[in-house]
């Protein structure tokens, strides 16, 4: 079995939402390692178009910023 890159990118941002699941069962908190897997499946998701010549969807490049702001925001607020 042959598996392409959009297939791991949509395998990572699953796995993030997996590690989101379970590191904030008893809580409400947004773990930063599921918001650096999401984004890691998403860059994935968009260097697979790249490299196949297809369009990048601009819904992408807003998810991974959007995800990359959150990152940002919560690991501020940590300090």
């Amino acid at each position: 079995m042959i598996i392409d890159w959009v297939s791991i990118g949509l395998i990572v941002i699953a796995l993030a939402w997996v590690v989101q699941l379970i590191l904030s069962w008893n809580s409400r908190n947004i773990q930063p390692g599921f918001i650096g897997l999401y984004m890691a499946g998403v860059l994935i998701l968009v260097t697979s178009g790249y490299l196949t010549n297809l369009p990048v969807s601009p819904y992408e490049i807003f998810t991974f910023i959007a995800a990359l702001a959150v990152l940002i925001r919560i690991l501020s607020l940590k300090k």
